[in-house]
């Protein structure tokens, strides 16, 4: 018995609850070297920030709670092997969805992976978020690797969609030809309208990487005089009714611009290029990369005649609890 408490203290291996007041820097080392494409600019700085904040130990962690988002502060796991974290799992809440519950950064060290670490991770994570009141779990997992996705199916999640990643170089013009139909800048007061459609469309709760709250697109006048966010919109309405929105967003100092398209299912693959067309051109002024998500299939062909590039794509699960 004695040889064996020597061996586990030698040797501290298994599950434990994230304590970020001492894991915050090495699950940044973890989730930068196991997601090494994942990340746009604000995602590469946080984790930047938070292994600087977290190697400062006390003091880090709490001028990392005034600084850093929330995200960087998950509910969740780490795995413990051979006296180092080797694995982690992170819970966030979906704002304004208090039962819903995002399961993210499943990483484990490629030295310590077909050891059955993932699976225990993501076991207790579901059994915490039930714990937490959640009622439904999501997930995003590459498509194109197939190890995860059968875990995670293994475990009860099924696919949602699946949406591509796509990047438009800085270098190309804003200038595009093309019709644009109906498509125009929207009216203050159809925010809700673009709120409901995107609700409807995207039950997660989330157009990646931004919570489906109200400020998504709506804009008090306070806000658009003091804001550093850029905020635009393009519509297209038939009959009264919001068929699709295009929303660009961005920090008035970054050189990338964010692209949310929210298309109606009767007018997917018509109405995606006379939108894009439209904010591409009232873009025509700003020299940016432009980063987008879609679900795959739908606009592929008028995204690649428009300039844009698919990096990757993305499969949402989900599980209800």
């Amino acid at each position: 018995m004695t040889a064996a408490v020597l061996s586990r203290r030698k040797d501290p291996k298994g599950l434990r609850l994230i304590d970020p007041r001492r894991d915050m820097w090495a699950i940044a080392d973890l989730i930068e070297s196991a997601f090494p494409l994942d990340f746009d600019p604000a995602g590469r700085r946080m984790v930047r920030e938070m292994r600087a904040y977290g190697r400062a130990g006390v003091v880090g962690y709490w001028l990392g709670r005034i600084f850093l988002p929330p995200a960087a502060f998950p509910l969740g796991y780490v795995w413990e092997q051979d006296g180092a974290v080797v694995g982690s799992a992170s819970l966030l809440r979906v704002d304004r969805y208090p039962e819903r519950w995002v399961l993210a950064n499943v990483a484990v060290k490629a030295e310590y992976r077909r050891q059955g670490i993932a699976r225990e991770l993501t076991k207790a994570s579901v059994d915490l978020a039930k714990q937490r009141k959640a009622k439904e779990l999501f997930l995003q997992v590459d498509s194109s690797n197939q190890g995860p996705q059968i875990l995670y199916a293994s475990m009860g999640f099924h696919p949602l969609v699946t949406r591509s990643n796509w990047v438009r170089s800085a270098k190309r013009s804003m200038v595009v030809d093309g019709q644009i139909g109906l498509a125009r800048e929207r009216r203050e007061q159809e925010w809700k309208s673009q709120l409901s459609l995107a609700e409807r469309l995207h039950p997660e709760g989330l157009v990646w990487p931004y919570p489906l709250t109200s400020t998504l697109y709506r804009h008090r006048w306070m806000q658009q005089i003091f804001s550093t966010q850029m905020n635009k919109h393009w519509v297209w309405v038939e009959d009264d009714q919001l068929m699709g929105s295009l929303s660009a967003r961005s920090r008035v100092y970054n050189r990338k611009l964010r692209f949310i398209l929210v298309v109606d299912p009767e007018m997917r693959g018509i109405i995606e290029r006379p939108l894009l067309t439209k904010g591409l051109s009232a873009l025509a002024d700003t020299q940016r990369e432009i980063l987008l998500d879609y679900p795959v299939g739908l606009a592929d062909q008028d995204l690649e005649t428009l300039g844009f590039t698919a990096r990757r794509t993305l499969t949402w699960m989900s599980k209800e609890l």
